[in-house]
């Protein structure tokens, strides 16, 4: 099976199944097996697709009598790919483009429908392939042009302002950058780019965050010696800082409530020296095994991982000298890392934050007085964020905010005790990040959500 053909075969398949798409893209490539430049291709057409869908659309129902939702799922992604050729792909023959789109129609279920195809592919090429978009309403123009759709955008408008909630969508579109998590337990940063140099892949030292490092021209960095030994994590940047905001120490006890695949649990316990307890939860037991696997990989035995509900207060596991809930979210700070996130619906977002302070409000009950609490999203939205911190310290006195430590106070600056990282700025993934204290001597009251 060609690129082409497999861009075409997994954009189907999520249209269909509604998964996601990394699990969708990796599972087809692990069964096709296409070479690494074939790969490379594919997946540069199905996440093209995916992020620029809007746009293309767009194009799209320019050469098209009816509405573009009408047209079958195989007719409307070989014109998508098509058109993603034709519009973004510079090295690609516009003659390949419209060809091998009008074969995937031909070999498709829809075969009576190639000379459709070939027409409105050709016509947008006898055009120039010009790119349009829409006059007047600038939020449809917005969305179009970042193919993010009206009600996120909005979203962001109400949270920020009309030139931030801009910036954050044009900063989704486009590649994003591949940070790796250095395991000071195995390495050090000069000896983990030392053996990536070997293999071809070109580092640098992030200016700020420890044992951070930014990738470039890789391929799969599972296969390379570097990763395979356990000297690096594949984790951005936002993700690391999180974990250090918890301010781990060697020797505590620590409770990761929604921890898998691991990858925060790992920095806290390189943090810890390997020294301590670190207790990962995760509500499917099949991702736990993802938290034993990284463990043994990155040389790590103090974690211990199960199977748990953040909602259920477990009384059996005791107390904590520091939490970390990470929660299920909407994720629209990763939008350019996971496309399909931008198609959530409003109910879908807004069911959100009841869920949330629920475990939050668990989380707070392992918490030893005098111990931190972290609580996180990779969601940019202050309904998610700002709002269920504020919701917990009204309903939980007995906590404060506490400043960040050190670490992560010279990125986000001092005296800060939350803050909200979005991708226009710092090349972060967007995440929130609040700590706070449980008061000494205080006992925890409850509230519900």
């Amino acid at each position: 099976m060609d690129a082409r053909k497999i861009a075409y075969t997994a954009l189907l398949r999520m249209k269909r199944d509604g998964s996601y798409s990394n699990l969708m893209l990796n599972a087809i490539l692990q069964a096709e097996k296409p070479s690494p430049q074939e790969k490379q291709f594919a997946t540069a057409l199905f996440y093209g697709v995916l992020e620029r869908k809007l746009t293309l659309d767009y194009q799209i129902s320019r050469y098209l009598k009816k509405k573009v939702e009408n047209l079958d799922d195989e007719v409307l992604i070989a014109l998508e790919l098509g058109f993603y050729q034709l519009c973004f792909l510079d090295g690609v023959p516009q003659s390949a483009a419209v060809n091998e789109s009008v074969k995937l129609i031909k070999n498709s279920r829809k075969k009576s429908a190639f000379g459709f195809v070939n027409a409105v592919l050709r016509s947008f090429q006898r055009d120039g392939c010009r790119m349009v978009l829409p006059e007047g309403d600038s939020h449809r123009r917005l969305s179009i042009e970042t193919s993010i759709p009206e009600e996120i955008l909005r979203r962001w408008e109400k949270d920020f302002s009309p030139g931030k909630a801009e910036a954050i969508a044009k900063a989704c579109l486009g590649r994003p950058p591949l940070h790796l998590r250095v395991n000071p337990l195995l390495s050090s940063p000069e000896q983990a780019m030392e053996l990536l140099a070997a293999e071809g892949v070109k580092t640098t030292v992030h200016p700020l965050i420890p044992n951070c490092l930014e990738a470039f021209h890789t391929g799969s960095i599972a296969e390379k010696a570097a990763f395979q030994k356990g000297f690096v994590s594949v984790q951005d940047s936002a993700s690391q800082l999180c974990a250090l905001a918890v301010g781990v120490k060697s020797g505590e006890r620590i409770f990761d409530l929604c921890a898998a695949p691991g990858s925060k649990s790992f920095v806290m316990a390189q943090e810890m020296q390997n020294q301590g307890e670190i207790l990962s939860f995760d509500l499917y037991p099949a991702r736990i095994a993802l938290i034993w696997e990284g463990a043994k990989r990155l040389g790590i035995t103090c974690i211990q991982a199960e199977a748990g509900d953040a909602c259920q207060f477990r009384p059996e596991f005791g107390l904590a000298d520091r939490v970390l809930c990470d929660v299920p979210c909407s994720g629209l700070g990763i939008i350019r890392r996971k496309p399909e996130i931008r198609w959530k619906g409003a109910e879908e977002l807004d069911a959100l934050p009841s869920l949330q302070k629920e475990i939050l409000a668990n989380a707070a009950r392992y918490v030893k007085p005098g111990g931190i609490l972290v609580y996180s999203t990779c969601s940019i939205a202050k309904a998610e964020n700002e709002e269920v911190t504020s919701w917990f310290l009204d309903q939980y006195p007995e906590f404060q905010p506490e400043v960040f430590p050190e670490t992560v106070a010279a990125v986000i600056g001092e005296n800060r005790w939350q803050a909200t990282l979005t991708p226009d700025e710092g090349n972060f993934d967007g995440f929130y990040i609040a700590r706070m204290r449980r008061k000494e001597g205080s006992g925890c009251t409850t509230s519900n959500p």
